[in-house]
C-alpha cells in the first residue's frame, strides 16, 4: 500500500509543470546619442567611404541590494569588430569578469584605446584580421573605447555586476529572462549617456510588461 501511494505521488509531482523565473520586457523612450567628440576640422583620411555609426539604442539591467548576483556571463568573450570605420557593436554590457577583443575587419590599421579610469589600455595598431589581445574587465562601471587614428569611431561598453540586463533594439523594446521572483530596480543608459531609473516586482514565470522614460 506504502509502495502504492509513493509511486502514486511521484507520477502527481512528475505532471506539475515546474517552477521557471520571470521576465521582465518593455520599452525605453530612446533619446538623442551626443555627436563624437573630434577636432575643429577633423576630417578623416580614409580608403574606403565610412559606414553610418549605428543607430541609438539603450541598455536595460536590473539590481537588487543585499544579494549576490549568479556569475553566469562572466566567462563570455564579446567580440566588437572595426568594420566600416565604426565599432560594431558600438554598445555593449557585460558582467564583470567577461572580456572583448576587438577583430579589424577593415582594410587600415586601426588602434583601440581607452582612457576610463575602470578600464584603461591601449592596444596599439594592428591589421586587418590581425590577432587584438583580449581586454578582460574587471570593475563595474561605463568603459568608452576609441580609436586614435579615426576620431570620429567611438564604443561604450557598460559593465555590471548584475547578470540581468539585455540592449535594445532601435525601437527600445527589450527582453531580460531568467530573473528570480522579487522587488528590483531597473535602470537604463541612454544613447545620450543618460541613465532613467524605476522600480519593478518579477513574479515567478510570469512576464513583467514595463515602460522607461524620462
Amino acid at each position: 500500500m506504502k509502495a502504492l501511494l509513493f509511486t502514486t505521488l511521484a507520477v502527481l509531482l512528475g505532471t506539475l509543470p515546474a517552477l521557471a523565473d520571470g521576465i521582465v520586457q518593455g520599452r525605453v523612450m530612446l533619446d538623442t546619442a551626443r555627436p563624437p567628440a573630434v577636432d575643429a576640422g577633423y576630417k578623416p583620411k580614409t580608403i574606403k567611404p565610412i559606414q553610418a555609426e549605428e543607430s541609438g539604442r539603450a541598455i536595460v539591467w536590473l539590481e537588487k541590494s543585499g544579494i549576490t548576483y549568479p556569475q553566469t556571463r562572466v566567462g563570455e568573450v564579446v567580440k566588437i569588430q572595426q568594420s566600416g570605420y565604426q565599432f560594431r557593436p558600438s554598445v555593449i554590457a557585460v558582467q564583470k569578469g567577461a572580456s572583448a577583443e576587438f577583430p579589424n575587419k577593415d582594410d587600415e590599421f586601426h588602434n583601440v584605446f581607452s582612457y576610463s579610469k575602470i578600464r584603461r589600455f591601449d592596444l596599439g595598431r594592428f591589421r586587418k584580421d590581425e590577432s587584438s589581445p583580449r581586454i578582460t574587465f574587471d570593475k563595474p562601471g561605463l568603459v568608452k573605447i576609441y580609436c586614435e587614428i579615426h576620431q570620429h569611431m567611438r564604443c561604450r561598453v557598460l559593465v555590471l555586476e548584475t547578470p540581468w540586463f539585455a540592449v535594445t533594439d532601435t525601437k527600445g523594446q527589450f527582453k531580460i529572462s531568467g530573473i528570480p521572483p522579487g522587488e528590483y530596480e531597473i535602470k537604463a543608459l541612454l544613447p545620450s549617456e543618460k541613465r532613467i531609473e524605476s522600480k519593478v516586482t518579477v513574479t515567478q514565470g510570469k512576464t513583467t510588461p514595463v515602460e522607461l522614460s524620462r
